[in-house]
């Protein structure tokens, strides 16, 4: 986190209203570019009503497949509109491009990074957030360091981004500077059960259950102002 003056009121209170100092029950109040998740259920649980750019989301689950990208559908399809890349570090499987493209995703924006290990994996994710030329950045990390994610969160900030990880070790009761923890436990063909073990502003939720086929995107309800033109 970065350092704080307490010696100045003005520096204090953005502080607070930013959400960089934590408290209960109360969530910043400095808007953030939010983006219609999709679901109803998952907008009740989310801060704001919404996914909100500048906050860094790891997702646990218990293996791919199970609910995970399912919930970002909705979210993607939107970011897609926008003439800048999706970024996808170090996917473990090709996604398939014609089930994308039914919900709503233009593929045509997606970039897949395949790096050689941890270390190029988080430059990747570094570099995509900082550069300009993304709408979001999607991570799978088999393995992950308390510095390295708080660097990611804190160019997610800084650049007003959407970021989305996966660390594979799913040691989800670890501190991490992430400001959403969102696990997931299981998923049938038609459900998936959510609890987010964290919420900048927010206490932890109980377990909640999405229906997968109630996803529903309104271009009224969209909060994404246009964006600078992908090299």
């Amino acid at each position: 986190m970065p350092a704080i003056n307490t010696d100045s009121p003005v520096s204090l209170r953005h502080a607070l209203d930013s959400g960089l100092v934590w408290q209960a029950g109360q969530q910043p109040a400095i808007a953030h570019r939010t983006i219609n998740s999709g679901y109803t259920m998952l907008n009740q649980q989310l801060p704001h009503g919404g996914w909100q750019a500048g906050q860094l989301c790891e997702i646990y689950s218990q293996g791919y497949g199970t609910g995970e990208m399912h919930i970002l559908l909705p979210a993607l399809a939107t970011l897609s509109r926008q003439n800048r890349w999706i970024m996808m570090v170090a996917p473990p499987a090709i996604p398939y491009a014609p089930a994308l493209a039914m919900a709503g995703i233009n593929t045509q924006r997606l970039l897949m990074v395949h790096p050689k290990n941890t270390k190029e994996a988080l430059w990747c994710i570094e570099e995509g957030l900082r550069s300009g030329h993304c709408s979001a950045v999607l991570g799978w990390l088999p393995e992950t360091e308390k510095t390295a994610i708080r660097r990611l969160q804190l160019a997610c900030e800084e650049q007003n981004n959407y970021c989305w990880l996966w660390p594979t070790n799913n040691d989800s009761d670890a501190a991490s500077a992430a400001a959403l923890r969102l696990h997931v436990y299981r998923r049938s063909a038609s459900q998936a059960v959510l609890r987010f073990i964290k919420r900048r502003g927010l206490w932890p939720s109980e377990e909640f259950t999405v229906s997968l086929h109630s996803a529903s995107l309104n271009a009224a309800d969209l909060n994404v102002p246009p964006c600078a033109t992908a090299s």
